[in-house]
């Protein structure tokens, strides 16, 4: 399939993708509340938003003739992806397996029950993997390669960059939920940097699901110790806790993740990448 994408198709694509998704999470405040806990009713409405969300980008990716970017290429295979980001997949690992450690000895308080457990880990899966990975790397990242050109390593550049910026930002609406503001401002700077590192994983596998579940893992590992105490988990928490920490902390990472990424689509790399 042609990946080439005219301009107006690349805007129209991205602003009726963030439209239908402002518009299904303003859907979600319209289920009823029941008798759910304030946490509970989060997870569900962020689940629905995340399925309404994947159908809708996929009738945008339909109509803009961009099937291709659910599909991964022959060379997309996980072994492949999982050699070209083992940096993060070790991180993965270890943070999961700390917090999860930390979770069983320290345990306190009341567990998430087995079906919000489910709807939960549904919802990082759904929101935070298909979610926005289609999002920024699958359509936002794509469409304006496919606009720039996909043999053009400064389309590339352009398109990881913007997807990267955006994803970052788009953390700023945690602020309507939480009063972790230093924690969601450290959220921003590393999420552009990961993402940005996300978008060379991409660029180098062109398999959408690698990045889908690698950034589930991500977040599971982050945020296991919400399974066990049926609470919400600030950033700073996870950071550290220290508002100069988190902050010294996000830039840190950013700038890593930033460099390995430009590491994964160096130019030498640029045949695997068109």
């Amino acid at each position: 399939m042609d990946k080439r994408n005219n301009r107006l198709t690349c805007i129209t694509a991205i602003i009726a993708a963030v439209l239908l998704s402002v518009a299904f999470t303003a859907l979600s405040t319209l289920i009823p509340h029941g008798n759910m806990s304030e946490e509970e009713y989060g997870i569900l409405g962020y689940f629905t938003v995340a399925g309404l969300n994947f159908i809708g980008m996929t009738i945008i990716l339909a109509v803009s003739k961009r099937l291709d970017i659910l599909k991964n290429t022959p060379k997309g295979s996980f072994i492949n992806g999982i050699k070209i980001s083992i940096i993060l997949v070790i991180y993965c690992i270890v943070t999961f397996s700390i917090n999860l450690i930390s979770c069983i000895r320290s345990h306190s308080g009341t567990a998430m029950s087995p079906l919000f457990t489910a709807i939960f880990i549904s919802a990082l899966f759904m929101g935070a993997g298909i979610g926005e990975e289609l999002m920024y790397r699958g359509m936002i990242m794509s469409m304006i390669r496919g606009a720039a050109g996909y043999k053009s390593r400064n389309g590339l550049i352009l398109g990881m960059t913007v997807s990267s910026v955006l994803f970052g930002l788009t953390h700023l609406t945690n602020l309507f939920s939480t009063d972790d503001v230093i924690g969601t401002f450290g959220q921003v700077i590393y999420a552009i940097g990961v993402g940005f590192y996300l978008a060379a994983v991409y660029a180098r596998t062109g398999n959408i699901w690698y990045n889908i579940v690698l950034h589930f893992f991500v977040d599971i590992a982050s945020f296991i110790k919400t399974i066990f105490t049926s609470s919400e988990v600030t950033v700073s928490e996870i950071l550290g806790g220290d508002p100069k920490g988190v902050i010294i902390i996000s830039v840190v990472a950013g700038i890593v993740f930033l460099f390995m990424g430009m590491f994964i689509i160096r130019k030498s790399k640029m045949p695997e990448l068109s």
